[in-house]
């Protein structure tokens, strides 16, 4: 029976439309892509380095530095791996690990693929850790794995100060210290700014004020006025700011801090999280308690997702809101140090 000419045309236009979309699919499927700070590159990848990538384009290679690159879609890749990307990137921990445990990583063949799933795996449940809510020696060893299994790949030098952050958040500074001294191998003086801020920082954990002191000057003195340097030197002036107060200064110390939190940028919780700290360490140190501890109940009641300084806030809160006659809110502090951050120092201390 002949189909009445409406019909025809409908189903004529229908299979233009499938074969449209047929080829686009099988045309964003034959290339890998690079996204950016600036835009997307498209080619094959075919070398890795934890500095750059290079991709070919018709017999044409380009190498990306890896401060360019935010994320690669790899052409044969599981869309369970370009969903879960997304979702670790954008902080979903919880829903890219469902989505990567749904990909059967015996059936991958790019190797560079394979890591990625690897990768992401590991970085979500490392993340996840450090906000308590996964074991933080697993997610060390799962990460360490990654490490060491994949030293050429371009998610290194992050995986590497990821697993410093895991080292230093369980007391272990010595190791986090190796990690984060390995990112001043970069080329780039960014990422030695942030080497010496890292360490610096462990070592101020340590109370070793003075060479946490001189790492603080160490990257004060680097040159680079990238966006990412300054953020760097930012967060190098409050650690210096820190270093001086606890050496005597409070009142120098102090006022830098202050300076330090006016100049962040609002969105930057990692940093005004450790400003609010340092804000309460200060106040704690010139004999001002109510201070320190509304500074402490900022960081808090704003920035929990700074799983170190979260931890932190909540076990000096403990003592100031004792001090003033809030128990119950003193019981708060410490049920969620205790339940939230278990393998902290800060939650062990309350143990000793």
């Amino acid at each position: 029976m002949q189909l009445p000419s409406d019909n025809r045309v409908f189903v004529i236009a229908g299979a233009m439309l499938v074969a449209t979309l047929l080829g686009n699919s099988v045309l964003a499927q034959s290339t890998d892509r690079i996204r950016t700070a600036s835009g997307s590159e498209t080619g094959q990848v075919v070398k890795m380095s934890p500095t750059s990538v290079t991709i070919d384009r018709g017999g044409k290679t380009t190498e990306i530095p890896v401060t360019e690159i935010r994320s690669i879609i790899f052409r044969d890749e599981p869309s369970e791996l370009t969903q879960a990307r997304l979702n670790a990137i954008n902080a979903g921990y919880e829903s890219a690990l469902s989505r990567l445990q749904a990909i059967n990583i015996g059936t991958i063949r790019n190797p560079f693929v394979k890591a990625e799933v690897e990768y992401y795996t590991a970085y979500s449940n490392a993340k996840m850790a450090l906000l308590g809510s996964k074991d933080i020696r697993e997610a060390g060893q799962q990460l360490n794995a990654f490490v060491n299994a994949n030293a050429q790949n371009y998610h290194y030098l992050e995986a590497t100060e990821l697993l410093g952050d895991l080292l230093a958040t369980m007391g272990n500074y010595a190791a986090a210290e190796t990690m984060y001294e390995k990112l001043a191998k970069a080329p780039w003086p960014e990422y030695q700014i942030r080497s010496a801020v890292l360490v610096g920082e462990a070592s101020l954990a340590q109370e070793k004020f003075p060479a946490a002191l001189a790492q603080f000057n160490k990257a004060l003195e680097i040159k680079d006025d990238s966006d990412g340097a300054k953020r760097q030197k930012l967060a190098a002036e409050l650690g210096k700011a820190v270093s001086t107060a606890a050496t005597g200064n409070v009142d120098a110390g102090l006022k830098a801090v202050e300076q330090v939190i006016q100049n962040a940028d609002p969105e930057n919780g990692d940093l005004l999280a450790k400003a609010y700290n340092a804000l309460g360490d200060c106040y704690n140190q010139s004999g001002q308690p109510k201070k320190a501890l509304y500074a402490y109940l900022h960081t808090d009641l704003l920035y929990g997702r700074s799983a170190q300084e979260h931890a932190e806030a909540l076990a000096k809160l403990i003592p100031l809101w004792e001090s003033v006659g809030q128990e119950g809110e003193a019981r708060r502090a410490r049920e969620t140090l205790i339940t939230q951050y278990p393998a902290s120092r800060w939650a062990k201390q309350l143990g000793q």
